[in-house]
């Protein structure tokens, strides 16, 4: 068990410092790097006033939590729109909290990871090195061994129902009473909310009088919070180990569950109808709900034959013999594509020598040669390829600080497992025909093939079998300093072979 002296280590003023300019840096825009996506909090401190007084902001921080009388803010909820239709809520936490979230997350990650040993290849929402890719791929794998029956379920309103008297109990289990992890991560379980009812923008709510506060007592953990995954996790991890070694031992089964949906395959509808019924008396044991089934596609629970339909997934659509891309996400890519093409001249900041050097360049430039070329080598390319870090020793793609993932993080990175090529090569198509309308509505230029050839656009299709073929860095020597060294090396050895060579001609001479 971790002892309040760790703990500590993870909130030193040096370390909060370091979480919040990787924080930045994660929410630094791609394309534009003057654009950092951090919202305001309800205290009303700008990512800007918290930049200015950083040094002071995380010594008060590292202060108060060494004291045990850190408090987190009231968090600020905003509604956004689903892509299936209606809306959620998201809360949004002070800056500062968010620092205090991701130290305590790093703090207890590793203890708690000890648990899931049992549940590794079942569990695959928030958590290092696991994936809503590996979870599909792992299902379209039982699906090739005659599970063909599917129970497609949703637990109702999960993140909002999470009872706390349980989950501060399975906190207080693994972490012990007044803890200094305890007690913050209760606290963070009960940080109040403010409804975005009668204010228009963050300033506006922050000087409002009279804000409605509502209390977060019994129920109901933020949704989108740095803790909440893992706690949502470490609530279900006794529902993993129920099916793991009661229910799938009463039945021929297999299960995969990312964050609150779940999926239970089997090779029978008359076990899939039995499954459902003991899962849901399961989970209602735990205070969930489980959805009922429907018989139509937008039921969020249901059953069903794989021969008959495909199963929807984490953004994924499996079928008996192929993965595709879901066609939701297949449109939002494009959408992204199609605003990134039609960004309009702007008559008004026409910039320097007509030099395209930025998006912003982009869209306010007026020569159609360099506007296209623009277009095609960093905008198209970079939103096809987005990050990626070659390792220069062995060619393959480099893993980020905390060693989870390969940088090479893009859409198409993220469904590099589908089987149908098919879709790939349609986005390719439609990418040239929307360029190509564009520059003929706009310049009444006629783009050909060999136009895009000479300008270097990529293909999402060969660009989807590099990267399945495109290995990760696995250097032992991956670390910047020692880089450092081989390039001065490298450097030594060149200038060394290039003086040899030209004195021995001197010589010879």
């Amino acid at each position: 068990m971790l002892c309040d002296k760790d703990v500590i280590e993870f909130f030193t003023k040096e370390n909060l410092k370091e979480i919040f300019e990787k924080y930045k840096k994660d929410k630094t825009d791609f394309f534009n790097q003057d654009i950092i996506k951090v919202p305001m909090g309800a205290d009303g401190i700008s990512l800007e006033t918290f930049n200015k007084e950083i040094d002071i902001r995380c010594q008060i921080i590292s202060n108060r939590i060494k004291k045990g009388t850190y408090q987190f803010y009231p968090l600020r909820e905003v509604e956004i729109e689903k892509t299936s239709g209606g809306t959620r809520i998201l809360s949004i936490a002070a800056i500062r909290d968010i620092v205090v979230q991701k130290a305590l997350y790093d703090a207890i990650y590793k203890e708690i990871e000890k648990d899931f040993r049992k549940t590794d290849n079942l569990s695959f929402a928030y958590r290092k090195n696991k994936s809503a890719p590996q979870a599909a791929l792992k299902i379209y794998r039982f699906i090739q061994e005659g599970y063909t029956w599917v129970l497609d379920a949703d637990i109702v309103k999960f993140f909002d129902t999470i009872p706390h008297p349980y989950l501060i109990q399975l906190i207080e289990e693994k972490f012990g009473k007044n803890t200094l992890i305890s007690n913050l991560l209760r606290r963070y379980i009960k940080t109040s909310r403010i409804h975005r009812i009668d204010y228009n923008n963050p300033k506006e709510f922050h000087c409002k009088k009279g804000k409605k506060i509502q209390q977060n007592n019994n129920q109901g953990i933020p949704q989108g919070g740095v803790l909440s995954g893992i706690l949502a996790n470490l609530y279900l991890h006794g529902f993993d180990i129920w099916i793991l070694e009661t229910l799938s031992k009463k039945y021929d089964l297999k299960y995969i569950r990312y964050a609150d949906d779940f999926v239970v395959l089997s090779r029978n509808q008359e076990n899939s109808e039995n499954i459902y019924k003991e899962i849901k008396e399961k989970l209602t044991e735990i205070k969930l709900q489980l959805h009922e089934i429907q018989p139509d596609n937008q039921a969020k629970t249901k059953i069903f034959n794989l021969q008959e339909t495909s199963l929807q997934f984490v953004g994924f659509e499996i079928a008996l013999t192929k993965i595709r891309v879901k066609s939701s996400n297949i449109q939002k890519f494009k959408n992204r594509i199609y605003e990134k093409i039609n960004g309009t001249p702007d008559n008004q900041s026409k910039s320097k020598n007509n030099i395209v050097k930025s998006e912003k360049d982009y869209k306010s430039g007026f020569d159609p040669r360099k506007r296209f070329n623009f277009l095609i080598n960093k905008i198209i390319k970079q939103k096809i390829r987005g990050r990626t870090d070659i390792c220069p020793l062995c060619d393959g793609v480099r893993k980020n600080d905390n060693k989870e993932q390969s940088i090479e993080r893009n859409w198409l990175g993220f469904f590099c497992i589908i089987t149908d090529i098919e879709q790939l090569r349609d986005i390719d198509k439609w990418i040239r025909c929307e360029i190509s309308k564009y520059f003929y509505k706009t310049y009444n230029l006629r783009l050909k093939r060999k136009h895009f050839k000479q300008a270097g656009l990529i293909s999402v299709e060969k660009e989807y079998y590099r990267m399945r073929k495109q290995k990760e860095c696995d250097c032992i020597t991956n670390q910047p300093d020692v880089l450092l060294w081989k390039l001065i090396i490298l450097i030594f050895i060149v200038c060394a072979v290039t003086l040899i060579y030209f004195t021995g001609f001197s010589v010879i001479a």
